[in-house]
């Protein structure tokens, strides 16, 4: 069984088990309808896993790996009558241990922006969140779901 999205047939997402993983959530910075997708492979976009679309305030949150690079893309998408509106934004980052971490895509004058912070662990929260270095692609349609979808 497949999930059809944009771009066709994706795989689902497999959270990893190990008692270590780190926790991504997913959310909108306003009341539109979004969705994530997480990359098997980092460094080029590939192998895309969609997740369910997010409607409106709803978060979406994902056990991760830790310790290696994560490649996620969070897009926007509306239909008006005559004319669609969409954006993509993708970042790759390396998650810790434990750690929790917050990715809220805000959509100004068409262009999509991820904010990702770090909140830290259930045992050690950071308040005020800390923004999370990481590295921005430029997304691009890739023939299948097998990828790339990161541009140079």
């Amino acid at each position: 069984m497949c999930t059809l999205a944009i771009a066709g047939c994706a795989t689902g997402y497999q959270e990893p088990s190990q008692t270590d993983a780190a926790t991504l959530t997913f959310r909108t910075a306003g009341d539109f309808t979004a969705q994530a997708a997480i990359y098997g492979g980092a460094a080029e976009c590939t192998d895309r896993h969609l997740l369910p679309v997010m409607d409106g305030k709803q978060d979406l949150s994902r056990k991760i790996i830790p310790g290696k690079p994560l490649s996620f893309s969070m897009t926007y998408s509306k239909n008006l009558v005559l004319v669609e509106r969409f954006c993509v934004d993708t970042l790759t980052f390396t998650p810790a241990a434990d750690h929790r971490y917050t990715a809220s895509l805000s959509v100004t004058d068409g262009e999509c922006h991820i904010n990702l912070t770090d909140i830290g662990t259930a045992n050690a929260p950071v308040n005020p969140p800390k923004v999370v270095e990481s590295l921005q692609h430029k997304w691009k349609r890739a023939m299948m779901e097998s990828g790339p979808f990161c541009g140079s």
